[in-house]
């Protein structure tokens, strides 16, 4: 009988159970489990009123070159301190309509910049595979060690942490693209 066999465990960081991002079960024995080492998706387009985009449009609406947010030329400001406020591209750190940034014109202090929208153009498929989206929990990448270093115990395996969560109890967690097996023949 020829039939085909998946090769390798498979110990994938996952969100079975709606953490706030990605875990696993870690192989060191006096650590059960920890958070995973992925970045949360960066944003290319606008949704709402930008406060997730992530993007590098650095030009306003009217054409005016973005300031830098670790500058203070032009123009002054309090907001260099927030991590997602890169080089000058346009942010929305305070909860505006939409991004915006200081601009490098003496005239306009501030402007908003115009972002693409996300209206479903966006192949965010592709980009999921590398970073996690909300809570992570259709997170489907092949992440499979800590924010500490630890190694990931594979989710079929009871040692060195028995566990319940296991595919039979949460069978849409632990979906992988067919492109992420290993395919062999085997002859019976």
């Amino acid at each position: 009988k020829l039939w085909c066999m998946r090769l390798g465990l498979m110990n994938y960081c996952r969100n079975p159970d709606g953490e706030p991002r990605p875990w696993c079960f870690t192989t060191n024995p006096t650590k059960r489990w920890e958070y995973c080492d992925i970045p949360r998706c960066r944003r290319q387009c606008l949704s709402g009123k930008g406060e997730d985009y992530r993007g590098t449009i650095s030009v306003t609406e009217s054409g005016n070159t973005c300031q830098r947010w670790s500058s203070q030329f032009p123009h002054r400001h309090a907001l260099f301190c927030f991590r997602s406020l890169e080089e000058n591209y346009c942010r929305n750190p305070d909860g505006e309509k939409m991004p915006w940034c200081y601009t490098t014109n003496r005239t306009a202090r501030w402007e908003y910049c115009t972002i693409p929208s996300c209206d479903g153009t966006e192949p965010e498929a592709q980009i999921t595979e590398e970073c996690y989206q909300g809570n992570g929990v259709t997170y489907r990448g092949t992440a499979s060690f800590t924010l500490t270093g630890k190694k990931c115990q594979a989710w079929s395996s009871m040692s060195p942490h028995r566990h319940n969560k296991t595919a039979d109890q949460f069978p849409n967690a632990y979906v992988f693209p067919i492109s992420m097996f290993h395919w062999t023949m085997v002859i019976h």
